[in-house]
């Protein structure tokens, strides 16, 4: 019995300390299949990967069985992650750029093709910024401490990133060889994903990654704090700004990156990427909230004159939920080339003017309603207009007879989110903070969201939910009190 436990523990071992060779195993495997073109290099490269994932799902049960005392055990598991993830990563950024220069060769690669491999690119960058970050904030907050690691998305690398982390391992250096075709034959399926599917994968992933910064930010960021600001009330709540002035940034982002999805004739994606955004609006104002930053700043201290973040938050919500709706709207309407009842470009102009008007009264508001917004909030009307522009697109390509009919939709949806933008006397409610109030809806709407996606109605079933939501003061009216409505969380 005792020679069995010996060699649990040193099977354990192997699990734990054999995934980095594995993984410069498949580093070095990808290195000789972009300079030859061998498939038994890529044949041995994903056989490398499939067995360190393997080792990565069963590593920590083997080590609580039967090394559960070890105090190497833990912090050799995340230094082994760390190796790992420095190794994969850069590997996949460079495969994708090296898969789209060989069918750039074979005259097969299009702008789309080039936009995935920079999207991954950046995606590896931002998952390796992640790691460090996490680390770094544990270290610091440990201070000799055993362990103060949440469960919370710890786990990721398990759960997404070592999967996904083979599947473009497998895409990227597939190259298909004579003599091979069998094998060649079980991976033509990673091969004929459509882009559509690595997007929102990718996209998924790309927010797990920022939410995950946010929570660990949120857990250990107090203690960083309370050692770097002591008693600097200023200086903490100029440090603690950047959390949500970062999230507004990136709610700016996704809207510039939706237009060039849009461009690319990518508008399925360019929707989810709006989706995005109208999830950062909420989050940093729900960050700044919880941070206390909006909070008055005691008598002793200066009141800025300008507010950074509410300027912030202005200018990205004007990219995103004004400009970038319009930009889209008019790229799909000149693509369709449908007659409309006025030029795509002044209903584009329009929309944009009818949206920053709406954010003007917004900010100059001296009596806003609590848990409600006058007039319909930009981010609605935007994904209620980027809804039957999409559908437009879409059904158009299979039936070139529904163009005409659903151009005519978009631009009638349009000229009415110009309206009720500017319908202050009508108030609508605040959706982000009544999912707040109401978890199993938030988790419900995520879930169907996700679900319809890989399907062709995604854009039927948001122009639902928002063609709900644009009617919904006809119920909430009188109905809803602002005291309940302005809650952001659910009584326990």
């Amino acid at each position: 019995m005792q020679g069995f436990n010996r060699l649990a523990k040193n099977f354990a071992a192997v699990l734990v300390f054999g995934r980095p060779p594995l993984v410069f195993g498949a580093f070095a495997c990808a290195l000789w299949v972009m300079f030859t073109g061998n498939p038994l290099a890529y044949m041995l490269g994903l056989f490398f990967l499939l067995l360190a994932l393997a080792f990565d799902w069963i590593d920590g049960w083997f080590a609580v069985r039967y090394i559960p005392h070890s105090r190497l055990g833990p912090l050799a598991d995340r230094m082994m992650d760390r190796i790992v993830l420095s190794i994969i990563f850069p590997v996949l950024g460079a495969g994708m750029l090296w898969r789209f220069n060989r069918l750039q060769t074979q005259d097969l690669a299009t702008r789309q093709q080039l936009l995935h491999a920079l999207f991954v690119l950046a995606i590896c960058v931002l998952a390796l910024l992640r790691d460090q970050l996490a680390m770094f904030l544990r270290k610091f907050a440990a201070q000799g401490q055993p362990d103060t690691e949440s469960v919370e998305l710890t786990r990721l690398r398990t759960l997404l990133s070592f999967p996904l982390a083979v599947l473009l391992y497998a895409y990227a250096f597939y190259l298909p060889t004579e003599g091979y075709e069998r094998f060649y034959r079980a991976l033509d399926w990673i091969d004929a994903l459509p882009l559509r599917a690595w997007f929102v994968v990718e996209i998924l992933f790309l927010v797990i990654n920022i939410v995950s910064i946010t929570l660990h930010l949120r857990k250990y960021g107090p203690m960083a704090l309370g050692d770097i600001c002591e008693d600097d009330e200023l200086l903490r709540r100029r440090i603690l700004s950047v959390i949500p002035n970062v999230l507004t940034l990136m709610n700016g982002l996704l809207g510039v990156t939706a237009v060039v999805f849009a461009g690319y004739g990518r508008v399925r994606e360019a929707l989810f990427v709006m989706l995005g955004a109208a999830f950062f609006d909420r989050l940093d104002g729900l960050a700044a909230r919880r941070l206390g930053l909006t909070d008055p700043l005691p008598d002793y201290l200066p009141q800025p004159r300008i507010r950074l973040g509410a300027l912030l938050d202005d200018i990205s919500d004007g990219i995103s939920f004004c400009l970038a709706p319009a930009a889209i709207f008019y790229l799909v309407m000149s693509d369709l080339d449908m007659q409309l009842p006025l030029p795509a470009g002044l209903m584009a102009a329009l929309y944009a003017a009818a949206g920053i008007a709406r954010l003007i009264y917004f900010t100059l508001d001296k009596h806003p309603v609590p848990g409600f917004f006058k007039g319909m909030p930009v981010p609605a009307a935007a994904l209620l207009v980027m809804a039957p522009v999409e559908m437009a697109f879409q059904f158009s390509r299979h039936d070139p007879g529904l163009a005409q009919p659903l151009a005519l939709l978009a631009t009638a949806v349009m000229g009415l989110a110009i309206v009720v933008m500017n319908l202050y006397p009508v108030h609508y409610l605040h959706v982000g903070r009544l999912m707040g109030r109401r978890p199993p809806l938030m988790w419900g709407s995520v879930t169907l969201w996700l679900v319809m996606v890989f399907t062709p109605y995604f854009g039927v079933a948001l122009l639902l939910f928002c063609s709900i939501y644009a009617l919904s003061p006809l119920y909430t009216t009188g109905r809803i009190d602002p005291s309940d409505a302005v809650r952001e969380r659910a009584v326990r």
